[in-house]
């Protein structure tokens, strides 16, 4: 079974960024590695095919850089971060479907090209370089004293939770492939 990397809590913006690279990388070898015949294909009983899983990844990462990049004036509207000292890293939870523990399998039947599975792949690294262009924007200072949208965390806390949930839509993805 392919391992997927751990999330720890990233005390500077340099070890962020390199957090965000070094995931995203692990990532995307993982998805190279899943069988064709499976790219497309709906997991029984319902949820996410791959490709879909992937697209999520990179739009993640594109909706959560917009917010990491926003402009200075407009991230002070909405206040300091809840949550001071933010929760450890272990304690973010990735997902808002908590109740869901099996996520079913799935089946052979449809088969991509090569150039969809790369395809998406650059989307993801393109994505992920977007946040790691967001972070490097930010002084230390601001990734922590600027509220996320999600939980009223920091933006620290926010991009240690778009790193792990990534790793949990990817982690899904694993568990139905080994079912």
């Amino acid at each position: 079974m392919y391992t997927l990397p751990t999330v720890h809590f990233s005390e500077n913006k340099e070890d962020l960024i390199q957090q965000v690279r070094d995931v995203h990388n692990a990532i995307v070898e993982f998805y190279r590695s899943t069988p064709d015949e499976f790219f497309t294909t709906d997991p029984i009983p319902e949820g996410w095919s791959i490709k879909r899983n992937m697209k999520h990844v990179a739009s993640s990462n594109k909706i959560f850089s917009v917010w990491i990049g926003a402009p200075r004036f407009f991230l002070k509207l909405f206040g300091k971060p809840k949550k001071n000292p933010p929760p450890p890293v272990e304690k973010i939870i990735p997902t808002n479907r908590l109740n869901i523990t099996d996520y079913g399998k799935y089946s052979r039947k449809r088969h991509n090209t090569p150039e969809d599975r790369e395809k998406l792949v650059r989307e993801i690294l393109a994505s992920a370089e977007k946040v790691c262009q967001a972070i490097e924007k930010r002084t230390e200072e601001e990734l922590d004293s600027f509220r996320s949208p999600f939980g009223g965390f920091s933006l620290r806390t926010f991009c240690h939770f778009l790193i792990k949930h990534n790793l949990h839509h990817t982690g899904v993805v694993r568990t139905r492939l080994t079912s």
